[in-house]
């Protein structure tokens, strides 16, 4: 009798655990769905360049190097374009999911006192991979390695 007993305890519990586990992969799965909804990456506009990171020790921040001027990338349907103190960067870039490629582009040569932001810029940017938004107005631009470029989104363009 006790075995009966065991034994319709068993099919019942991993009958409750198969209908659970259904029930746990939908909501999974439609939570999975609105995390992807709400990290959906928009970069067109324009973003102040706040820090330039190539490792531990080598960073540099434009507002620091040169605070009377502000550099910022503007991101328009699949090209960049990024103003430095001194030069100016163009090129596109392909967006897919929160991978991005930056293709190298065009860059104006003119000589300044403090080339360091720039300088920096051309170091990173070609090893940029991948997107992350902490929010829709925070933005970092990481590669493969250790650099990364933090944005800030700029809400009165500039001209």
């Amino acid at each position: 009798m006790k075995s009966i007993f065991v034994s319709c305890l068993s099919v019942a519990a991993l009958a409750c655990s198969c209908s659970n586990s259904g029930q746990s992969q939908a909501a999974s799965q439609n939570a999975g769905d609105s995390i992807q909804a709400q990290t959906a990456v928009v970069l067109d506009g324009q973003w102040q360049i706040e820090n330039i990171v190539v490792n531990d020790t080598l960073n540099v921040r434009p507002s620091e190097e040169t605070p009377d001027r502000i550099s910022y990338i503007t991101f328009d349907n699949g090209n960049y374009s990024i103003m430095t103190n001194c030069n100016s960067i163009q090129g596109s870039y392909t967006l897919t999911g929160d991978s991005i490629t930056m293709n190298s582009g065009l860059c104006t040569e003119m000589a300044c006192d403090n080339m360091r932001v720039e300088d920096m810029i051309k170091k990173v940017l070609p090893e940029i991979r991948t997107v992350d938004m902490a929010n829709d107005s925070t933005m970092r631009l990481n590669s493969a390695a250790s650099e990364y470029i933090v944005l800030s989104r700029i809400k009165e363009p500039i001209k």
